[in-house]
């Protein structure tokens, strides 16, 4: 690990974070000012699980409806002549 400020912006940009935040983060970092970079840390934090519970919700979808096919759909036989 580096020196903590470039460590934050790192990661924010690592996580896909708007460049303007992972920046703001940075700075307030370099600036002593703990409570602004904590902020914009557990706004980043609460944004990543929303797409996490996001595409849980996608996968849990996807995966009843492969259950009901395979519950449901019968394999179609080819019969040879």
């Amino acid at each position: 690990m580096g020196e903590l400020p470039h460590d934050i912006e790192q990661c924010l940009c690592d996580c896909a974070c708007d460049g303007r935040r992972a920046n703001l983060a940075r700075c307030s970092c370099e600036d002593g000012r703990v409570r602004e970079t904590k902020r914009v840390l557990l706004g980043e934090r609460a944004r990543l699980l929303d797409e996490m519970h996001a595409s849980q919700r996608g996968i849990d979808a996807i995966d009843y409806l492969l259950d009901r096919i395979a519950n449901e759909m019968k394999p179609q036989r080819r019969e040879h002549i």
